[in-house]
């Protein structure tokens, strides 16, 4: 791994390959888009909106929630994950253009359930769009605060709005889906995972970029494990009244994925991978201090909670196990747009832009 600071990686060949995957990326959902399966790419675009927006705000909420809580040890860590305020715009363009593109992918769209107004097209996706630009305007404001000194009282509030937003995203464009499946449950899985993702990234680039001692890693390694279980346990929290009530209404979202043969088994990798690999790969104190096991690990499970929004959206309108192109172009084309926003940032930014002495 290396050891240059982020604000010194100036690498035009860097710079060229993240266009080049945010181009190449795009313009090959676009393919698909105009293609035999619009319906499908358009799904891919629901999917990578809410990884890589969970993804890149979650990191600024780390931040927040480390500082509210008084914690010091992350402080030469800061600048990776601020960095995550690069992907707003492109994660409001996404939403703009799944609300442009409903017609084509949604459920709902000029349907009549007994939601009544809440499953109207168009406030649904104003409410979110509202949300949204909330959720980003306030981590802006944060990080504006968070120059000056602690900022806790506002980072207390940007953990506040994150978990309202997203909990209405995940009621809202991942159990909606399914307008006759209900869970209360559905939104506080989303935003903890959400933050699961955001940890593990912050692991990652931590290890990547190079400015992290062990004992910072080691932190991370624990935060990891400690998501990796509260997320388990939300989703079997879902699972098991499902399971001994069997009520109709909400066995609807796990038969497809655990009695569908296909689906079943990307159930058991999940399972293995997300839910209960981090317990098992990080049990032992060097695998959370040392970069490479670290690292690797929270590769595999980001490249876990992609497949696992993917499970939560794809069930719900294919029986089949369909993963490809259309799906993982996006993936390629949001990971250039992150790339490329991360270095402008820790390019034009001076490197003490958090304070360190409170």
């Amino acid at each position: 791994m290396s050891t240059t600071e982020p604000g010194n990686r100036r690498s035009p060949g860097a710079t060229l390959l993240w266009l080049l995957l945010a181009v190449g990326g795009c313009g090959l959902w676009l393919v698909f888009l105009n293609g035999a399966e619009p319906a499908r790419a358009w799904r891919a675009l629901l999917i990578n909106f809410l990884f890589f927006s969970s993804f890149s705000g979650g990191l600024i909420v780390w931040l927040a929630v480390v500082g509210t809580c008084n914690g010091r040890w992350h402080l030469s860590l800061e600048r990776i994950a601020a960095a995550g305020i690069c992907f707003a715009i492109p994660s409001i363009l996404a939403l703009i253009l799944l609300w442009i593109g409903s017609a084509g992918w949604s459920p709902w769209y000029l349907g009549s359930f007994h939601q009544g107004i809440w499953l109207d097209n168009a406030f649904l996706f104003g409410r979110d769009l509202a949300a949204l630009l909330i959720f980003w305007g306030w981590a802006g404001y944060y990080l504006l605060q968070r120059r000056g000194g602690p900022a806790r009282q506002c980072g207390a509030v940007l953990i506040l709005i994150y978990a309202l937003v997203f909990s209405l995203l995940g009621f809202d464009l991942v159990m909606a889906l399914d307008p006759q499946w209900h869970s209360n449950l559905a939104g506080g899985y989303f935003f903890i995972s959400g933050l699961y993702i955001a940890v593990s990234g912050w692991a990652l680039l931590s290890a990547w970029l190079g400015p992290a001692r062990a004992d910072q890693l080691h932190d991370l390694g624990k935060l990891m494990v400690a998501f990796s279980l509260m997320t388990t346990y939300l989703m079997y929290a879902h699972l098991l009244p499902f399971w001994y009530e069997n009520l109709p209404r909400e066995v609807r979202f796990p038969l497809p994925r655990m009695h569908n043969g296909q689906w079943r088994v990307v159930s058991y990798f999940l399972l293995c991978l997300v839910y209960f690999g981090p317990l098992l790969l990080l049990l032992t104190e060097w695998s959370k201090r040392n970069r490479w096991p670290l690292g690797i690990v929270s590769l595999l499970v980001l490249a876990g909670m992609w497949v696992e929004r993917w499970w939560l959206i794809a069930p719900s309108f294919d029986p089949l196990v369909r993963l490809g192109l259309s799906e993982l172009s996006l993936a390629i084309g949001f990971v250039g747009m992150l790339g490329l926003g991360m270095q402008q940032f820790h390019r034009r930014l001076p490197e003490r832009y958090l304070r360190e002495e409170n």
